[in-house]
């Protein structure tokens, strides 16, 4: 009978023994997951940093080489970022140009850590330093963006980060197990914070067999001992392009114990079993058997994916093997669980991802209707123009509408390169001293005549004591001006439009549906845009500001537009250091936009004075390119065509070529004081031509002024352009006045130059 009940045992031993495995198995998977959650929270920890410091170094003031205004500038993005203990400005070889924890003009040491620096200087890419002790011993890490100025590195901006700022990340990961540690070293492997006594660890290098590891692979899960020396599984992961790697430690009687004393119970019941069935195997034998027919039909249950009735036995063997049943039907319900879990979560996101790709369907559809429907009056007029058989009149409204639908079309295409600068962070700002006063009337100006048509009264309300806000004119015109003319847009005929200015000091308070950016300034300016209008409905008030988002996205739908505007709007006013916020009391009762940005508190600070001569009185009736001989290249016959026409009527000597190659030959045989070129040529491009007249001697025209004319207007194109040899980038389709100016002010024909 003993015999008989030994391969009963052994079966209940090996089914414990491989649920202990797969369980054992699941924690290190589930110590693994949470070390990669790890390792992506302190890499956007630091990507935000990157940004911030990013955004910083497109400051003008450092175009003008006016560190002291860069460094106020600097100074008070410090002061909105309380992880940081300074920002420090560096030349390319280390040495300190401005630091916000010294006043400016005192000298400065050269830079601490270095390694980081030349990092930065040889990939022009930002970095993270390893941790360093400071001047006065304090540990802390550097944060390490390039400033590059006409594809030249001249300054390496850093904002040093102490390791409180990645502590707080760290413990915010919700611990599984209160007895799980994390741990982030740097590259080097010296311990940047710690859960467990950090105080004790934060600046020491990690175990020698810790290191080993990390530096034989990017992840893993192994056994070892921690730095206070107790036995630990160990699961890590390497942030790649940082080079620093986090570790969740796990003790081993967390995973080991269950399965451990699982295993023993199995052991010592079977072999006391044993002990019992030698001696009363005869007394037992009838209870054995029916044991063991009630737990092969519960195993078949089992096996049926059925639950399994495990009735009570006093034999500890065959109750152990009931035990065993149920926690097997236990564990494959939990698996069940998880798997309708699993499935609930990957139909949510390919809903999700449906969604989005419905979202930009419909955006497409509104991009394609939106673009066509200028060119409808567009084509129509110019047909019914080239026919001759309109009078005077109606050949004047027929113009302004063909011009009217081109803007139109223009600002449309504007918005889209907007957006794909915003999207790939490559929207500069020119930072000045700004008068929001005069800036939001120049705002006014236009939508005026929009305003007018539907007989839309505009209230304005402008406080002249509210002071200066440091930013860019034009993009916070662009601001006014897409809110103004959202709230006309969405306002029915005979309707109220209000605009007001005015300083107030700091609120406090919880502000509901405002952009994520928060003010440090003790008072800024605030525009308030109000409609008697569409509303907005509760349910959309919270995606206002999100791209491609529209209430109503079919291209039926009565009001215009791509649905990109107030996106924009969004992030020029973060760029600026500010806020947005809609509300609305809902659909039909209006809506109000409020705009807050910090004002600057140095009333001293000077304008900012363009370097560019003044020809804005300038017209193309003065003729002032007279005799000056330009050199057009384009291999579009039209836009040459009209480009050249342009030009004589300002009193230009036009040369035209219709490609690169022929452009060359007539340089070599001709007089020219400026080349105007297009880019997008066959066989030769205009940055392959700009290239081969730069070769030239200067007594052959090799430093003759040019112009990139060109329908490539994105950020990266203009940078293109100017590391070619051009001196300007201008977008087409180009205003008639402003290339003539732009010629006027590369050749200083104002000054007699």
């Amino acid at each position: 009978m003993a015999g008989s009940l030994l391969p009963v045992v052994l079966f209940a031993v090996a089914v414990v023994y491989q649920l202990s495995k797969q369980e054992k198995a699941t924690s290190e998977r589930r110590a693994l997951l949470a070390a990669r959650n790890l390792a992506e929270t302190v890499e956007r920890e630091i990507a935000s940093t990157s940004r911030t410091l990013q955004a910083l170094a497109t400051s003008e003031q450092l175009d003008r080489g006016d560190l002291k205004s860069f460094y106020n500038q600097a100074l008070r993005v410090v002061q909105t970022q309380p992880t940081w203990l300074t920002a420090i400005l560096l030349s390319p070889n280390g040495r300190q140009l401005a630091n916000t924890k010294k006043p400016f003009g005192m000298p400065l040491p050269s830079a601490i850590e270095r390694e980081s620096l030349v990092r930065v200087a040889m990939t022009r890419q930002p970095t993270v330093g390893n941790l360093t002790p400071g001047e006065q011993g304090n540990l802390a890490f550097a944060v390490r963006v390039p400033a590059i100025r006409n594809g030249n590195l001249r300054y390496i901006l850093t904002a040093v980060i102490t390791p409180k700022a990645l502590a707080s990340v760290v413990e915010e990961q919700s611990p599984v197990d209160g007895e799980w540690t994390r741990t982030v070293v740097d590259a080097r492997g010296i311990v940047v914070a710690r859960t467990r006594n950090p105080d004790r660890f934060v600046g020491k290098r990690g175990t020698a067999s810790f290191l080993k590891r990390i530096a034989e692979s990017s992840e893993g899960v192994y056994r070892d001992r921690t730095l206070e020396g107790e036995r630990v599984y160990v699961a890590y992961s390497r942030i790649e392009n940082l080079g620093w790697t986090v570790a969740v430690t796990v003790p081993v009687a967390v995973i080991q114990s269950p399965s451990q004393k699982a295993m023993w119970v199995a052991i010592g019941s079977g072999l006391t079993l044993l002990l019992i069935s030698g001696t009363g195997a005869i007394v037992l034998a009838r209870q054995i058997s029916r044991s063991i027919t009630l737990s092969a039909a519960a195993a078949e249950a089992l096996a049926k994916g059925e639950r399994p009735q495990i009735a009570p036995s006093p034999i500890e063997e065959i109750a152990l093997l009931g035990k065993s049943l149920e926690f097997s039907a236990n564990l494959l319900l939990q698996r069940e669980r998880q798997l309708a879990e699993n499935l609930a979560q990957a139909e949510a996101a390919r809903e999700e991802a449906e969604a989005a790709n419905r979202i930009k369907d419909e955006f497409l559809a509104v991009l394609s209707h939106e673009l066509r429907t200028p060119l409808n009056p567009i084509l129509g007029w110019s047909k019914l123009l080239r026919s001759g058989r309109l009078d005077a009149a109606k050949t004047a409204y027929a113009l302004e509408t063909i011009e009217r639908n081109a803007k139109l079309q223009t600002q449309l295409i504007e918005d889209l390169l907007d957006v794909s600068r915003i999207l790939r962070g490559k929207l500069n700002l020119n930072m000045a001293p700004v008068d929001l006063g005069w800036t939001i009337n120049a705002a006014l100006e236009t939508v005026r005549l929009a305003a007018q048509a539907k007989s839309i009264q505009i209230q304005v309300s402008l406080d002249s004591t509210t002071g200066k806000v440091l930013g860019d004119s034009g993009r916070l015109q662009q601001v006014v001006w897409n809110l103004v003319s959202n709230a006309v847009k969405f306002t029915p005929e005979k309707g109220r439009v209000e605009v007001r200015l005015q300083q107030v000091e700091e609120d406090k308070s919880d502000r509901k549906n405002a952009s994520s950016s928060s003010l440090s300034l003790h008072s800024y300016a605030q525009i308030t845009v109000s409609d008697t209008g569409k509303g907005i409905s509760p349910e959309f008030l919270p995606h206002v500001f999100e791209y491609f988002r529209q209430a109503d996205s079919s291209t039926t739908r009565i009001f215009g537009g791509l649905g990109l505007g107030l996106a924009i709007v969004r992030h020029l006013v973060e760029l600026h250091g500010g806020t947005v916020r809609a509300d609305s009391p809902g659909e039909g009762q209006g809506a109000t936009f409020t705009v807050e940005l910090p004002l600057i508190e140095n009333s001293e600070l000077a304008e900012e004075k363009s370097e560019l001569l003044d020809y804005s009185s300038l017209s193309i009736a003065d003729c002032p390119l007279a005799k000056l001989r330009v050199l057009l290249v384009d291999d579009e016959e039209d836009a040459r065509d009209v480009v050249a026409f342009i030009l004589r009527q300002a009193g230009a000597i036009v040369i035209t070529a219709q490609s690169a190659i022929e452009a060359l030959e007539v340089f070599s045989r001709s007089s020219v004081n400026v080349v105007v070129s297009d880019i997008g040529m066959a066989k030769m491009d205009g940055y392959m031509l700009i290239r081969q007249i730069r070769t030239m001697p200067p007594e052959q025209g090799g430093q003759v002024p040019a112009i990139a004319l060109t329908a490539y207007a994105g950020e990266i194109d203009q940078q293109q352009a100017i590391a070619a040899g051009f001196q300007r980038h201008i977008p087409k389709p180009v205003e008639p006045e402003e290339l003539v100016k732009a010629i006027v002010n590369l050749k200083g024909l104002g000054t007699g130059g």
